[in-house]
């Protein structure tokens, strides 16, 4: 895998990874429509590797083995602290803290007491929830979800019902699920926001027919939780307390952080290191997302599940139930599973072949992991008080310690280049639009594929799976004949669907200078008046106009606001971009005057640089040289023009002098063609430098 400039596409999922948010196949069931694997094990094969002898997976080992993990001071430099469980059958190997829990006052992790907020892990409980009351007669899998909302209203575009099930395999067909929620430490955290009130006032649309197409679904989970409320009467967190935590003795767990337990609360830092001020949640419970815990707790959760779901006696699950969680429910191929009823398959390579599921969690400044080997009755559970990747540093480690690969080579096809040119295309991800995959078919009988995670090159296994040299799965999945769907490790938590062809702007000539960035953007974004085959390439686009394509290329939803952000927006064709362009803090209101946007004055590119350097500088990335700069910016807008111009987001309108510097053309207007070329480079840096 070349390296390469990263995308927009890598350096969100970077941290969308973390939030799954954003493994392998079993036994099918008339139940299940969409690919369920039909084998009692997947047969993904990755590259082989040298046979050795096996550690065993003892107390003593996995304690060194950590031990030594986290002794690397490449690590240390940026995880902050951790816990990590790992149980065996009815055993805890290790449950152990690492690092400090505030590294400021040098405070210790401590397994027992120090508290991580687990992010998406909680869907896991959320689901157990829901099939309790499966079990219970109190709520039916099959059932239209409307049964249970009263006089909650959804937008269901579709005609066909989403029932309960689609809600737990996260294909419940809505369009931008995170939309729900918010988690903003400027809230205000000594106020209650209900779930209800929050969905009441939601803005979700089911576009696609439920149960046919998976994405990552916060929705799904939230109103999972909403249902247990609307069913038992109790409000979710006591429904969770009294159900969950008090049987499985989590002592110290909870869907809302108590007063009385916040100083347990581990601090939370970011990529950089910075120290984050204390997460608030809108709603305070979020059955998605805002569960912590600890790593004793966790480890109470595992022996439960490894147990057929009773602990020390007391039964928290069917045996039926757990093995529905613990069972992939939907699959794009039947290799590479997709989800069961809570869990869900990503990374599927760190298995090294093993039966597997897992789920991960993302929060700002907490990143968390739970998986389970099903086949060896180990489960690890990991969380880290900063963002980075260490859980999944830590689960591959651990995998190729004491479970490595081992299987034989795969089997290749051999297809000719013509066989191949159904799958290519580009394929647009179905959670975040703005990742985007280009697959192109190779005259060897190869697929190159070329997104955030780079260009690699993948070789056939069966009709619709491939397998690169690191045994990445590549996935598609038809419909009517044509190929219309594919996952890949980028689109981890969501398939991606092939995008249509470019728009035909009758303006947009064969030989204009800015078709390929274009052609490569309308069918994700569109210039100018909505179904127009008109694009004006040279107007001058108005600051609301901007934010509009902005909002629309990040894909992230808009979220429901009583009130226009500003006096002079009220009613304005793009007033809902301009608001979720402020909530994103995209647009800083300190710096609007007097309270008017002007939304209709035109933009200037220095301003347009800001704004889009407001989304990627929280992003990680490689440092990139400074680039001199020529013309005129303003003080405000330079250390944004300068990471703009450093990563090549331009058009040919800039150009290099001779002496090396370059003018962004900052005080000048932004045209529609420049902005197209500048979101061309964002989501395609490869494309855009011809390699």
């Amino acid at each position: 895998m070349k390296k390469r400039k990263k995308s927009i596409a890598l350096l969100c999922a970077l941290m969308l990874s973390y939030a799954s948010l954003p493994i392998f196949s079993a036994t099918a069931t008339k139940d299940i429509p969409i690919s369920q694997p039909t084998a009692t094990e997947h047969v993904i094969a990755a590259k082989p590797v040298a046979k050795r002898t096996t550690v065993p997976l003892t107390k003593e080992n996995v304690e060194k083995f950590t031990k030594e993990f986290f002794s690397n001071p490449i690590l240390q430099k940026v995880a902050t602290g951790a816990v990590v469980t790992v149980v065996n059958g009815g055993e805890v190997l290790l449950n152990e803290g690492y690092g400090y829990s505030d590294k400021e006052t040098k405070q210790k992790v401590d397994p027992k007491e120090t508290l991580f907020y687990i992010g998406s892990v909680s869907k896991v409980f959320t689901a157990t929830a829901v099939l309790q009351l499966v079990e219970q007669g109190k709520i039916e899998l099959h059932a239209d979800i409307t049964k249970y909302l009263g006089d909650m209203n959804i937008k269901n575009e579709t005609g066909s019902p989403v029932t309960v099930k689609d809600l737990l395999t996260h294909t419940s067909g809505v369009e931008h699920a995170d939309t729900g929620f918010s988690i903003d430490a400027e809230l205000d955290s000594n106020k209650y926001f209900s779930m209800k009130d929050e969905l009441r006032n939601n803005t979700f649309r089911i576009i696609k027919k439920p149960g046919t197409v998976y994405t990552y679904d916060n929705f799904a989970s939230q109103l999972q939780g909403y249902i247990v409320e609307q069913v038992t009467g109790q409000k979710f967190e006591d429904y969770a307390q009294e159900h969950l935590f008090d049987v499985l003795d989590m002592e110290n767990s909870s869907f809302v952080l108590e007063k009385d337990k916040a100083d347990q609360l581990a601090g939370s830092y970011d990529w950089k290191g910075k120290k984050l001020k204390p997460a608030v949640f809108k709603p305070t419970v979020m059955p998605e997302g805002s569960m912590s815990s600890t790593g004793k707790d966790m480890a109470n959760y595992m022996l439960a599940v490894l147990n057929g779901g009773v602990f020390e006696g007391k039964r928290f699950l069917s045996k039926d139930s757990l093995m529905k969680m613990l069972t992939p429910q939907v699959s794009i191929h039947t290799d590479v599973p997709n989800m069961t009823y809570g869990f869900e398959f990503y990374t599927h390579h760190e298995f090294n072949g093993h039966k597997f599921v897992v789920k991960s969690g993302y929060i700002p400044g907490f990143v968390s992991k739970i998986a389970f080997l099903l086949d060896k009755k180990v489960g690890v559970f990991i969380s880290s008080n900063q963002v980075n990747n260490l859980h999944g540093l830590y689960m591959s480690a651990f995998m190729d310690h004491f479970y490595p690969d081992e299987r034989p080579a795969p089997n290749y096809l051999q297809p000719s280049q013509q066989q191949l040119l159904k799958f290519e295309g580009r394929y647009k991800n179905l959670r975040m639009g703005h990742y985007v995959t280009e697959i192109k078919a190779n005259n060897d009988g190869s697929l190159t594929v070329n997104d955030g995670m780079g260009r690699t090159i993948y070789r056939q296994v069966d009709s619709l799976f491939f397998l690169n040299e690191k045994g990445f799965p590549l996935a598609f999945k038809e419909e009517n004949g044509e190929v219309k769907y594919v996952y890949t490790l980028l689109s981890g938590l969501s398939w991606a669907e092939k995008l249509d062809a470019p728009v035909a702007y009758t303006d947009i000539t064969e030989d204009h200078p800015y078709r390929k960035y274009v052609d490569g953007l309308s069918p994700l974004l569109a210039f100018g008046e909505e179904g127009s085959n008109v694009m004006e390439p040279t107007k001058e686009m108005t600051r609301a106009e901007f934010a509009h394509l902005l909002i629309e290329l990040l894909d992230i939803g808009y979220h429901h606001h009583d009130k226009a952000t500003f006096k002079d927006v009220e009613g304005h064709k793009y007033a809902a971009a301009i608001n979720e362009a402020v909530l994103n803090k995209i647009i800083d209101t300190a710096k609007v005057k007097n309270g008017r946007f002007e939304p209709d004055r035109m933009i200037e590119r220095q301003e347009a640089a800001v704004w889009i350097y407001s989304v990627l500088k929280s992003f990680p990335t490689a440092p990139k040289p400074p680039v001199k700069l020529a013309g005129t910016t303003d003080e405000w807008a330079l250390e944004a023009v300068q990471y703009v111009v450093a990563h090549g987001y331009y058009g040919p309108e800039v150009s290099k002098h001779q002496d090396g510097s370059i003018d962004f053309l900052s005080k000048k207007g932004l045209k529609r063609q420049e902005a197209a070329a500048i979101f061309y480079q964002i989501v395609y840096p490869d494309y855009a430098q011809g390699k």
